[in-house]
């Protein structure tokens, strides 16, 4: 059993409206509550899924709309993953790079570059 307290004028809807289908108020307001949680519980599901499209999609358009690779420099002789102590934005794409993120460095005969990719800029320059 359950109590609740509702306005006048939400009690003579839910009144009027059992009085039309010719059920008792009590049975109008329980079918009603278990198809509401019914229907939360298939949209919570499938909310998973949406976000995740939304983000391979965002992926996608990011690339699209990415500048062609650039050529490595001709003193870059490799590329170092880490994870950034600092924020920085990839070399290529402009995307925010954020503390602890991974990203990859250039290495140089002489050290690393001040050259800093994204995992999908870098897998753009070596395709």
């Amino acid at each position: 059993m359950l109590h609740t307290r509702i306005s006048q004028q939400l009690a003579e809807d839910i009144g009027r409206m059992a009085e039309d289908l010719r059920v008792p108020v009590s049975n109008l307001v329980r079918n009603v509550l278990e198809e509401v949680f019914s229907v939360v519980e298939r949209v919570t599901e499938n909310v998973g899924d949406v976000i995740e499209g939304v983000l391979d999609e965002a992926g996608r358009s990011r690339r699209r709309a990415a500048p062609a690779p650039r050529q490595d420099p001709p003193d870059i002789l490799g590329w170092q993953q880490l994870i950034l102590a600092r924020a920085g934005c990839c070399a290529d794409c402009s995307a925010p790079l954020s503390r602890g993120e991974r990203a990859y460095v250039g290495v140089t005969g002489s050290g690393p570059s001040p050259v800093t990719l994204c995992a999908d800029c870098l897998d753009a320059r070596c395709a």
